[in-house]
């Protein structure tokens, strides 16, 4: 719990260390700077020094230089810590988490107050020349200006933006290394966080930011940093939107597309704007940088899916293997069994027991499905409806009518072949059963599927029932069973259907609701 907690603090300690040697360090130069300045203009002239404290009129060191630096720096540590522990937490876990982007407004409301604040306040001193070039005074100016506030703050957005991503690459190679435990991970890992760690003890020590962001070589570094963060962004748009569901980009809708195009243009306006502080427009610059990101992001996109998909298809063909062989320990003698259903479903017809009878006959049909049909890749729709009947029938028969439990079904039948990888749905109706079901309370379970022309709807809403770790209930049909783990269904979703499924799972103390919606053109 200690060593989490050193952790967990380290690296808030450690900007603010930063931060707080940086602040010092520009506030005794600025300091020296100025008595240099009084120093020099004096002895050019002769004059004592103290006779130029007048001509700086209102300036207050304290309030005019300290302050608003200070200020400006406290505020920027804010901004990044409301996204580094608010904003991002949410947002990673669901990106339209309103919580979320609501805490990423307050922090570009952070980032403006600071830029706001700290040229509002600051003041800059400069010799006053004389046509002959000679100095002879001094005077006070400042650069606030609206345009410099929002183009400044859009700088620090860029800078705070870089950082992030930065540290992601390092905890998603981390996470990479203790999955697959590749130590080239850790050692392209540890490169990238002490390049930055570097980089930032060097410009706390010796290096500042320019009066305005957006000038000199700062500049072009901004610029180039706004655009890689921009295909950062845009390239992992296309890769979960485009490449994971098509290869060929006539696939995409045209509103998606454009909306894509537009947000580019966008995005690429504000920066090349925040570059000129608002002052130069010009159109052909926003349109080669933002042709640039598109043919950048397309190409890293595609690029992406070619590594992935070897992968990909290598773990589908593991996870194939692996549940053929499952099923192949499963099957002990299966022409016996067979017989031996045979030879019961006919004592049973001799017996008048019919509704015996139709147990057995679904009960020999499932098993056929599971051996049959199971280990394919893919298998007709109609297939899985049918053997979801055949588990839903049998259940209803273990289950007492004078109970009250509400089994509702409503399976709308595919009008065309429609074909699914095996078993992905049943999973969800054996685990409704499991927890839905109970002898003492009331239960229900709610199946519903629907289809349109290029997706499948698949919803189970269930009652839940926490059982005793020691059930006294020997009657109770699904005490025992443990059914196919969600687990595995979320795996084989993610390698079959990559970016083409969404899976949402609601749960209570008293409900349990799974949908599904699933592309399968």
């Amino acid at each position: 719990m200690q060593e989490h907690s050193l952790k967990r603090y380290a690296e808030p300690l450690f900007l603010i260390g930063l931060a707080t040697i940086y602040v010092i360090r520009r506030l005794l130069i600025e300091v020296n700077n100025l008595d240099g300045m009084i120093g020099l203009s004096a002895s050019g002239n002769g004059i004592p020094a103290g006779t130029y404290w007048p001509e700086l009129g209102n300036y207050d060191h304290t309030l005019n230089n300290n302050i608003p630096l200070i200020a400006g720096v406290c505020l920027f540590l804010g901004a990044w810590s409301v996204f580094r522990y608010l904003a991002y937490p949410r947002l990673s876990e669901d990106v339209s988490n309103r919580t979320g982007w609501l805490y990423v407004g307050l922090t570009v409301a952070l980032l403006l107050v600071s830029t706001f604040v700290y040229h509002y306040l600051k003041l800059y001193v400069r010799y006053k020349h004389l046509d002959s070039g000679d100095i002879f005074g001094l005077r006070v100016y400042s650069l606030y200006r609206k345009r410099t506030v929002l183009a400044d703050a859009i700088g620090l957005g860029i800078l705070l933006a870089t950082y992030e991503i930065i540290r992601g690459y390092y905890v998603y190679l981390s996470d990479k290394t203790r999955q697959e435990s590749l130590p080239i991970l850790r050692v392209v890992g540890y490169l990238l966080i002490s390049g930055i760690t570097i980089l930032l003890v060097l410009f706390a020590m010796n290096l500042h930011l320019p009066s305005t962001l957006w000038e000199g070589t700062f500049r072009d570094i901004l610029l180039v940093l706004g655009l890689v963060i921009q295909i950062h962004f845009s390239q992992s748009f296309i890769y979960r939107n485009v490449f994971s569901k098509s290869a060929d980009l006539r696939a995409v809708s045209p509103y998606t597309l454009g909306i894509f195009l537009l947000a580019v243009l966008v995005i690429t306006t504000v920066i090349w704007e925040a570059s000129t502080r608002f002052y130069y427009h010009s159109l052909d610059p926003i349109i080669t940088f933002s042709v640039i990101v598109v043919i950048c992001s397309i190409v890293i996109a595609y690029g992406r899916r070619v590594l992935n998909w070897e992968k990909t298809v290598l773990q589908t063909q593991v996870s194939a293997k692996s549940a053929e062989l499952a099923s192949l320990r499963a099957q002990i003698n299966p022409h016996f069994l067979f017989n031996a259903l045979n030879s019961l479903y006919a004592t049973a017809l001799k017996e008048n027991s019919e509704k015996t009878a139709d147990g057995i006959q679904k009960l020999g049909d499932m098993m056929r499905f599971m051996l049959q049909e199971n280990n394919r890749d893919r298998i007709p729709l109609n297939k899985e409806v049918e053997y979801l009947h055949n588990y839903i029938d049998i259940q209803r028969m273990r289950v007492d009518e004078t109970h009250p439990i509400e089994i509702r079904v409503n399976i709308q039948q595919p009008n065309r072949e429609i074909y699914l990888a095996p078993m992905l749905l049943t999973s969800f109706v054996e685990n409704a059963f499991k927890h839905g079901i109970s002898l003492r309370n009331p239960s229900w379970i709610f199946i519903t599927l629907t289809l349109d022309a290029t997706t499948l709807y698949f919803k189970v809403h269930n009652s839940r029932h926490p059982r005793p770790a020691e059930s006294t209930d020997q009657y109770d049909p699904e005490k025992d069973q443990s059914g196919v783990g969600l687990d595995n269904v979320r795996k084989r979703l993610e390698l079959i259907y990559p970016g083409r499924h969404t899976l949402g799972i609601q749960q209570s103390e008293q409900d349990y609701f799974v949908s599904l919606t699933l592309v399968y053109w």
